[in-house]
């Protein structure tokens, strides 16, 4: 018995794209965009941005609104500062290069206990995530929550992480995004801050 197929003429036909290569090629988008938002999330070209954009002054409200500490008490960025200039270091669990730059924080925090106060606060994340991060790296300065990203956006965060550099007045005197090793961090609290 035979079939009796139609027959097709192929001569004019576009080659289809065989399966492994649209496999390929979206992997490839699948990748490109990931990487995209991971980017736009997590990472900057460590960019700064002067403190002159009008958003904050010394008598705005940030420096004296309370945030959540871990554990379900509250405190202020100015209660803490305790008449110091402030080194405030927005950070994720889920951000890479906030997870680097900690330690090398908390090591920095030390070197300048007596003249700047540090202060995390972990931006758009949950306690349950943040703490053991906190802990993990070894971080002993004051830490907080921001979990609507309420702090970020007022200080005019862009990206994780996000340092500010606050006077003891509460004026910002510096925007950093992006990553700070131990000698750039040190170099932004003299110029900035001592």
């Amino acid at each position: 018995m035979t079939l009796n197929q139609p027959s097709i003429d192929v001569t004019d036909a576009q080659p289809a794209l065989d399966g492994s290569r649209t496999r390929r090629y979206s992997r490839l988008a699948a990748l490109l965009l990931a990487f995209g938002l991971l980017a736009a999330a997590c990472g900057s070209d460590g960019s700064d941005r002067a403190a002159d954009d009008g958003r904050l002054s010394p008598d705005d409200d940030s420096f004296l609104a309370p945030y959540d500490t871990f554990g379900g008490g509250t405190n202020t960025i100015q209660a803490v500062a305790e008449g110091k200039p402030v080194v405030l270091n927005f950070f994720a669990s889920t951000c890479v290069q906030c997870i680097k730059e900690m330690p090398d924080f908390e090591e920095v925090s030390q070197a300048f206990a007596d003249d700047v106060t540090f202060v995390g606060l972990a931006t758009s994340d949950r306690e349950e995530d943040a703490a053991p991060l906190v802990d993990s790296t070894g971080v002993t300065y004051p830490v907080g929550l921001d979990e609507s990203g309420a702090f970020f956006e007022v200080f005019g965060g862009l990206g994780m992480p996000t340092t500010v550099f606050l006077g003891a007045d509460g004026e910002v005197k510096k925007v950093w995004t992006g990553a700070l090793t131990q000698e750039a961090l040190t170099d932004l609290i003299q110029e900035q801050l001592l």
